[in-house]
């Protein structure tokens, strides 16, 4: 029988010492990690040595300050730690197999569920067809009621009391019409040329156009006439239609923007330290099935170009 040539470090390495290693890694001490997996502090040095041997070299270096990984080492522990939450997901699924599907519920805005949300879940549906997500929307607005829901999409500063939050994105606000209302050109027109074009209002926001007038220092501009909705999906679509110009969200809109049904004729972009979270109870992080939606939804936002 012929042996393996393999080199030993090609090989697959103890998966209990990678554990440990990933946990070391995060904390940057053997102490907390210890403390985390309800071990000694010697079990996570002997698991960090164990991998050491097998790898031929340290993984750490010991400081003063504490643990610093070495070359390559903080690179691995990332892809471990997708590998953990990736074992976690499938255990969830095959666990729900056994029972049934977990339903969670979501609250979001229209113009967030509409444009960015629903075209994305047939991905989430797709991996993850044992978790039920019931998404519920609701008028844009700075408010958002909290009838039922497991998690919500929220608009705001981002502290609110008594929930977690994790920032999705931030306001970049934009002019944005159809080409057949103002047709494109190579460079961006003057904020006066909205002045003859119907402005789209939401009735939730009523200063955000005088604030990217502001920004793009046209204060008087009112347009030729004012149209108002209360829901921000209306708005768009009636943007699309060639009914006006809306400030779109940038991040709503990168599909229209990337196909031409919508463009941004002007070259000033509203940022303000106001955006979209996702909000929970604090519990709610230990739940695996709406920890699957949370990091699946976090690494959209990370993919998502702007």
């Amino acid at each position: 029988m012929r042996k393996s040539h393999t080199p030993k470090a090609a090989r697959t390495p103890p998966l209990n010492a990678v554990r440990v290693f990933e946990a070391a890694e995060r904390h940057r001490s053997f102490t907390r990690a210890a403390q985390e997996l309800g071990v000694t502090q010697g079990a996570v040095s002997r698991a960090v040595s164990t991998l050491e041997e097998h790898f031929g070299f340290p993984v750490f270096e010991r400081t003063g300050s504490g643990l610093v990984p070495s070359e390559g080492a903080e690179a691995f522990a990332r892809s471990v730690r997708k590998a953990l939450h990736d074992v976690r997901d499938a255990a969830t699924i095959l666990a729900a197999r056994r029972t049934r599907s977990r339903v969670l519920t979501l609250q979001a805005y229209s113009g967030f569920a509409s444009r960015w949300l629903v075209p994305r879940l047939p991905e989430f549906h797709a991996a993850y067809p044992e978790i039920d997500l019931r998404l519920a929307s609701t008028h844009d607005g700075p408010s958002l009621s909290s009838d039922g829901a497991d998690a919500r999409i929220r608009y705001g500063h981002g502290r609110w009391r008594g929930v977690a939050s994790d920032l999705l994105f931030l306001d970049e606000l934009c002019p944005v019409c159809s080409p057949a209302l103002l047709a494109p050109r190579d460079g961006p027109y003057a904020p006066e040329a909205l002045n003859t074009l119907p402005l789209i209002h939401l009735r939730g926001f009523p200063h955000d156009w005088d604030e990217w007038l502001a920004a793009a220092g046209a204060p008087g501009i009112t347009g030729s006439r004012t149209i108002l909705f209360e829901e921000l999906s209306v708005a768009y679509q009636a943007a699309e239609s060639g009914a006006g110009v809306v400030l779109g969200q940038r991040k709503h809109l990168i599909r229209e923007r990337a196909s031409g049904a919508l463009h941004e004729p002007c070259a000033t972009v509203l940022r303000r330290e106001l955006g979209y979270y996702l909000t929970y109870r604090p519990g709610l992080a230990a739940d695996a099935a709406f920890g699957a939606f949370r990091r699946w939804l976090l690494e959209c936002m990370d993919r998502a170009e702007g």
